[in-house]
């Protein structure tokens, strides 16, 4: 049997489609636990009406207090064998449970990771199917696979819940979803890839948390990149996602409004003064020259160029 976990927020404008697409899963012996997290729209009252409808759903209701309590919520009360999880503005194909779990017994797998198909056509998923005889066999490939973002989201993947001895990190601002997944992985005898992308993601959700900008996500940022390298243990630890997402949070930061430049370059030269990034050689970046330059001003200490290289179109027409 498969618990499928669903933390709901304020998702009314998809929530019906998600959920449906769970009802109508090929393989029927399924948990449904809907964690409404404080929604403040017709989420709730949606939930409500689908449990009447069907008796495999579980419904629980707290305060708002993030995606990864409502998760942990769920995981409490789940009593199935086996767990997925289901973002609230997202949905599977109708024989997504079905595929996992029998690829889980079929490779006799404690993990089985699948693609992603985005709403607008992209399909984000393995290259070919690869499998791995234990945690220390996956390393060796480790660093690869971080970088195509499939260990990024815990939506792609099934799991024993035997095996699922860490939650979710409440506070954090994002990369959640790695962290629980490195975590899980480290106690994996035997973990599996596969090209099938049966996870539908809808990328147009402005009120989705991958979307906005938080000025706690540089320390996030460091949390994440000490838990990828603590599940790295004595292979080389990748840092190519930790650059790519370090320069997308300085983007962020020179791009959002509510800071002044004094804000930006205090938040900016305190993140890095105790960062990974600081250690690092920009020459042994994989990077576009913006980026190289947006980086060689930090590392000169030079926040205007900074700006310049982020804002510099707007700057010159200002």
């Amino acid at each position: 049997m498969v618990s499928i976990i669903i933390p709901v927020y304020n998702a009314e404008a998809y929530l019906d489609r998600c959920i449906g697409s769970v009802v109508a899963q090929t393989y029927p012996d399924i948990e449904i636990i809907l964690v409404n997290d404080g929604s403040t729209d017709g989420s709730l009252r949606i939930c409500e009406d689908w449990q009447k409808k069907d008796g495999r759903i579980v419904l629980i209701s707290q305060q708002n207090r993030g995606v990864s309590a409502a998760r942990n919520a769920g995981l409490a009360v789940a009593r199935c064998s086996h767990v997925m999880m289901l973002d609230s503005d997202d949905y599977f194909d109708p024989d997504a449970c079905d595929l996992m779990l029998g690829t889980m017994r079929e490779k006799d797998a404690d993990c089985v990771i699948c693609g992603l198909n985005q709403t607008h056509g992209f399909i984000w998923r393995p290259q070919k199917n690869a499998d791995y005889a234990s945690a220390e066999d996956f390393r060796r490939d480790f660093a690869y696979w971080l970088n195509t973002e499939l260990l990024s989201t815990s939506v792609n993947k099934i799991y024993k819940k035997s095996k699922i001895l860490s939650c979710y990190p409440e506070g954090q601002s994002f990369g959640e979803d790695l962290i629980f997944s490195l975590n899980y992985l480290k106690g994996c005898d035997r973990i599996s890839f596969i090209t099938a992308a049966p996870y539908r993601h809808e990328v147009f959700n402005m009120h989705s948390l991958t979307h906005g900008f938080n000025v706690r996500r540089f320390d996030d940022l460091e949390r994440i990149q000490e838990c990828v390298r603590d599940f790295a243990g004595g292979q080389d630890v990748p840092y190519a996602k930790y650059v790519k997402d370090a320069v997308h949070l300085i983007r962020g930061l020179y791009k959002a409004d509510g800071y002044s430049s004094g804000d930006r370059k205090k938040i900016l030269s305190e993140w890095f003064s105790r960062s990974f990034l600081k250690n690092l050689r920009i020459k042994d970046m994989s990077l576009g020259w913006r980026d190289r330059i947006l980086l060689g001003c930090l590392y000169g200490g030079f926040y205007l160029g900074v700006n310049l290289v982020v804002n510099g179109k707007s700057m010159i027409r200002l």
